[in-house]
């Protein structure tokens, strides 16, 4: 490694944690003191989510949080210091070096440290799908209104939520958060909203025993950090309703409600998909806008952006010009147009995950899409849906048979009844395992043909998609 010398870099100027505050906040111990002008510019766990000044955490046998010590050797930018509970396990360390006792606890308490000196507000968002969408969604619509943060690389849990916290500057105007069901109140507790956004609850991460309203409760606890008179921005139309919302009024919350139900304070009154034109009605006033992105579900995920402009006192003109550029995420309903063998097709990426409401949403988006081929579904697997898993799959069955979508092509047992309901002119392959439809696809698939790729991560569906990006004769086009 460098010298000493090398760190001179992480000074004040660049950053806004100084030594005395990394070992306040972490209750750590220099071991290897940085230099007098030394400051980071944050902490992280996992090493591609390193950004240039901030701390690591290495990793040991005894307490895995954090990264390996050979990720640090790779970087091209090396981090401000070292932050570990066994010092004496690395290996000529010549950074600044932090002893902790607990990691886990040390990135905790970065967060709560960082999150109490911040005078921004905090948006964190919720639900068992669409989160990620949301949060882009909502971060770039802020942009007029100053510097936004978003939480990276999906760190959605406690360890997560504080390293995504502890990174991002103070004075930053607005901040918006995913937070995911595991240990939800110590996320809550932490990050303490300003407005707390709950875009639906759906069978996903139960368990045999589980059921809705499970999760419904535990996704609620987003709501023990804000303080009396917070912005709750409910969907209306999701299950569970009725926990979700008393969970609100608990708290003593000002709840905001979004959907298509006609008591919405921000209702969908029409979505065109062809145009993806949006008509809403907020507040007695009718707004019609268009959005850069295909589906229902982003049009519905548009509504919580708009209630939430109004709970922060914005206007929404300038956010709607936003909305209206913003493009799908990759793995999360990203169109990719490509040519693969010689002919010309549009694949939907929407292969980060899947429950039985992304699910419905995905089909309905493709079902609805203009083509000039085929609408084609590749479909894995929905994990974790508890003891009821196959009855969930079986049911997609009736929304496929119903739907535009020409030939569907399915990996796993759990599919086996739902492709016995199949009509038989839908029928592409029922397989079990990804890897068995590489051959498949590239017979099947036709010049114009649009195909959707979705399934839980577990399910590797998203391999076929880095696949035949791979396999394109072409780099995609725009």
């Amino acid at each position: 490694m460098p010298d000493d010398v090398a760190f001179s870099t992480h000074s004040r100027e660049h950053g806004f944690w100084t030594a005395d505050r990394v070992a306040l906040a972490a209750s750590g111990t220099w071991l290897r003191p940085p230099a007098e002008n030394w400051a980071a510019t944050g902490v992280s766990i996992y090493a591609p989510a390193m950004q240039p000044g901030n701390i690591a955490v290495v990793r040991t046998e005894l307490d895995k949080c954090g990264m390996p010590e050979d990720a640090v050797r790779q970087m091209h930018s090396l981090p401000a210091c070292i932050m570990t509970t066994a010092p004496e396990l690395l290996d000529n360390v010549t950074l600044p070096v932090i002893q902790v006792a607990d990691a886990t606890e040390a990135v905790l308490g970065m967060g709560r440290y960082a999150r109490d000196r911040m005078n921004g507000q905090i948006i964190g968002v919720t639900g068992s799908a669409g989160k990620t969408t949301c949060v882009a969604m909502l971060t770039e619509a802020l942009t007029p209104w100053g510097p936004v943060r978003q939480s990276a690389h999906n760190a959605n849990l406690p360890r997560g939520v504080a390293w995504n916290l502890a990174s991002m500057p103070w004075d930053t105007p607005y901040i918006v958060l995913e937070m995911a069901i595991g240990r939800m109140a110590v996320s809550s507790r932490m990050a303490r909203p300003h407005v707390a956004i709950f875009t639906n609850i759906q069978p996903a991460h139960l368990g045999e025993t589980d059921t809705l309203r499970d999760i419904a409760v535990t996704k609620s606890a987003i709501f023990l950090g804000m303080a009396e008179g917070s912005i709750a921005i409910l969907n209306r139309d999701m299950q569970e309703w009725d926990t979700v919302y008393q969970a609100a009024l608990k708290r003593k919350l000002t709840v905001v409600t979004y959907g298509e139900h006609a008591d919405c304070d921000v209702q969908l009154l029409e979505y065109e998909s062809k145009l993806q034109r949006v008509k809403v009605r907020a507040k007695d006033s009718v707004l019609e806008y268009t959005l850069g992105a295909g589906g229902k579900h982003i049009a519905l995920n548009s509504l919580a952006v708009l209630a939430t402009l109004d709970a922060l006192n914005l206007p929404c003109g300038p956010a709607l010009v936003k909305l209206s550029q913003f493009r799908a995420l990759a793995g999360r309903g990203e169109e990719k147009s490509l040519r693969v063998k010689g002919r010309q097709i549009t694949v939907i990426d929407d292969a980060y995950n899947a429950n039985p409401g992304s699910m419905k949403a995905a089909l309905e988006r493709v079902s609805e899409i203009e083509s000039a081929g085929r609408r084609i579904a590749v479909l894995g697997e929905m994990a974790e849906l508890g003891g009821h898993s196959e009855r969930y799959h079986t049911e997609l069955a009736a929304i496929l048979n119903q739907s535009h979508i020409d030939r569907v092509f399915m990996v796993g047992e759990a599919y086996q009844q739902c492709w016995n309901a199949l009509l038989p002119e839908k029928k592409g392959a029922l397989v079990v395992s990804h890897t068995e439809l590489r051959p498949l696809l590239i017979r099947q698939i036709e010049e114009g043909d649009v195909v959707l790729f979705k399934g839980s991560h577990s399910t590797r569906i998203h391999d076929l998609v880095r696949w035949i990006k791979a396999i394109a004769d072409s780099e995609p086009l725009l």
